[in-house]
């Protein structure tokens, strides 16, 4: 079972940001500093997702030094858990997700709590930067998408997310391997869209693990097709392929930027 090592303060904040980590006691801090440096304060959950005892217990630590709640899983048992764990404490008006080898940058949590507030919106996400090898190369993103269209550009980083928490309910994310994707999927149901906040990348992300590699992640976003959102064979395939040709389009061709001042701000890759 899950154990909080803090009570958690409902009506201090209007925004959760839940952070799950798995032995990524190293890249946390800076994680932590970066919501934590936004003048729009947040209530920081931080889900230990099992973590081998040395990671734990300065998992623990830096939850104690920056005043997170901090929730131990007894078990690996992987980032959808751990992010419901986050869901099922949460009680402001919003939530927010960001993983733990990620950073914002200064002033992403109040534009995108203000623009949400002042346009009535459920779901929000906002640009992003790879961050990988010294380099950092800000993503293209659509104004808005429906679940038709995040399914063929999965252009929503989990990092850069705001959610509503009325809007999500009793839903959670679902085993799959690609978790977030599938759980936007979720909650783009019928005729729900969700809108980018501004123009400008806000979000650095550490591009490793299945990130790097495009075959893995590939074989993942088609597992979750068929897997957890249950796509028939003939529109899973279509999604596919839309997929696999954007994917190397952003990835292959040279439509995002590059920048030096941002990748001195990311995480070390």
């Amino acid at each position: 079972m899950p154990i909080a090592t803090k009570p958690f303060d409902s009506v201090a904040n209007k925004v959760t940001t839940i952070i799950p980590c798995f032995n990524d006691s190293a890249s946390l801090r800076r994680s932590v500093q970066s919501v934590q440096s936004q003048p729009c304060a947040s209530r920081i959950v931080i889900v230990d997702d099992g973590s081998d005892p040395a990671h734990a217990a300065e998992i623990g630590r830096i939850a104690a030094e920056f005043d997170a709640t901090a929730i131990r899983l007894d078990e690996r048992r992987g980032p959808a858990a751990a992010r419901n764990a986050g869901l099922d404490i949460c009680r402001t008006p919003y939530v927010a997700f960001l993983d733990a080898d990620d950073v914002w940058l200064p002033g992403k949590l109040a534009a995108q709590l203000s623009e949400m507030e002042a346009r009535a919106l459920s779901f929000s996400y906002m640009r992003y930067a790879n961050v990988c090898r010294g380099r950092a190369k800000v993503m293209p993103a659509p104004q808005s998408l429906s679940r038709a269209e995040l399914l063929r550009n999965t252009a929503i980083g989990c990092s850069t997310v705001m959610v509503a928490r009325a809007f999500i309910g009793e839903r959670r994310f679902v085993e799959a391997e690609c978790e977030d994707l599938a759980f936007w999927a979720i909650l783009l149901d019928g005729a729900q869209r969700a809108y980018r906040i501004g123009t400008e990348p806000m979000v650095l992300r550490h591009l490793g693990g299945r990130s790097r590699h495009r075959g893995r992640a590939a074989l993942h976003y088609w597992r979750t097709l068929r897997g957890p959102l249950r796509l028939p064979p003939g529109e899973a395939t279509r999604n596919f392929v839309s997929y696999a040709g954007r994917a190397m389009w952003k990835h292959w061709v040279p439509t995002g930027r590059t920048d030096a001042r941002l990748a001195a701000l990311g995480p070390v890759s």
